[in-house]
């Protein structure tokens, strides 16, 4: 079986190649923007997945069995290529989302009604903001005629690279933390309900779809444990403080529109971090089999120790590029005693 992996160099990907890897009945071609070793039954071919020429070539040499696809398409990108990418395999698993669902009380099912549907906002309508685009792009594929897809909905996934809080990546908030900055929290996320998924548990998932038929219809792939965003708080405060000595310095505030503004305009807030988010993965356990999820505390807690040791040795090294835009608004709020509620130290 030949298998074509596009992006598959993040928390998700990088795992599903580890279990690609296991399969010696598979061949696996794998797309990187930078130069990575071939192992076993992994080669890597270096260019950007994105760009159509690059793209068109790979698929014309190779008629694949498989192709697993992470890469996240702005829109007019993928209306140009779905067709040739279900064209050149027999399976198309596609990497959604379930920030396409609307608002819902209770734990979230498939059938559940998507935000493209159910708002009445005009103005983010009239966007391609991620839960949108995310959502017209499955239904280019319904549309199709083609049945040889799969549609993938993870929510938050978290590994040792990968550490999120709220609206923020590790790059904005574990950052400044180590670095002695405080940062700002939205009041309104503190107390919602979440749900953040080992990234190697639902690559397992991935996995286990992609070596089966299509199912032509999408499914979540989620733990059905959940947490407080307040709860996920403080857990990584209490490692940072017993693992390096740090304290976690916050402030909390009704409104910070002008470092939400940073994120998708605003939208990742209102129509994702403000809402309860649970879900049933009924429908994944049928699909993929059982899944023997990583509990979500013990799986936070272990990947941020295990960040935290690396970044004795290595330092700010192990995170991304830093937003630059986020830093000065940061920077500038947080200096300003009078706009937020009092200094927080957990």
């Amino acid at each position: 079986m030949k298998i074509l992996v596009l992006g598959g160099t993040g928390a998700m990907g990088t795992h599903l190649i580890d279990y690609l890897t296991r399969n010696k009945d598979v061949e696996v071609t794998v797309t990187s923007r930078k130069e990575r070793v071939n192992h076993d039954n992994i080669k890597f071919i270096v260019g950007n997945a994105r760009e159509l020429t690059f793209m068109l070539k790979i698929v014309k040499e190779v008629h694949y069995d498989v192709i697993v696809d992470f890469m996240n398409y702005n829109y007019e990108e993928f209306e140009e290529r779905y067709h040739f990418l279900l064209d050149s395999c027999k399976h198309y698993v596609f990497l959604s989302s379930s920030r396409v669902y609307a608002n819902h009380d209770g734990r979230i099912t498939e059938g559940c009604p998507r935000l493209l549907e159910t708002t009445t906002d005009t103005d983010f309508l009239s966007t391609n903001r991620y839960a949108l685009r995310k959502a017209r792009e499955e239904d280019m594929l319904k549309s199709s005629g083609r049945i040889n897809y799969s549609i993938i909905r993870p929510y938050v996934t978290y590994s040792n690279r990968r550490l999120q809080l709220g609206i923020y990546e590790k790059e904005e908030w574990l950052y400044r933390v180590l670095n002695d900055k405080p940062i700002i929290i939205s009041e309104g996320i503190l107390d919602k309900i979440t749900t953040l998924t080992f990234g190697k548990d639902v690559a397992y998932g991935i996995y286990k779809i992609a070596l089966g038929k299509p199912i032509s219809e999408p499914v979540h792939i989620t733990t059905m444990e959940n947490m407080t965003w307040l709860e996920i708080l403080k857990l990584y405060a209490d490692i940072i403080k017993e693992e390096i000595g740090k304290e976690f310095i916050i402030y909390t505030s009704h409104e910070i529109k002008s470092i939400e503004i940073l994120y998708e305009g605003g939208y990742n807030t209102i129509y994702d971090r403000q809402w309860n988010r649970q879900f049933d993965n009924t429908k994944a356990e049928i699909v993929c089999g059982h899944i023997d999820y990583f509990a979500m505390k013990e799986g936070l807690s272990t990947c941020l120790r295990e960040f935290l040791k690396d970044w004795k040795d290595f330092g700010n090294t192990l995170f991304l590029p830093l937003n630059v835009k986020y830093e000065i608004e940061m920077d500038r709020l947080t200096s300003n005693r009078n706009l937020q509620k009092e200094l927080v130290r957990l």
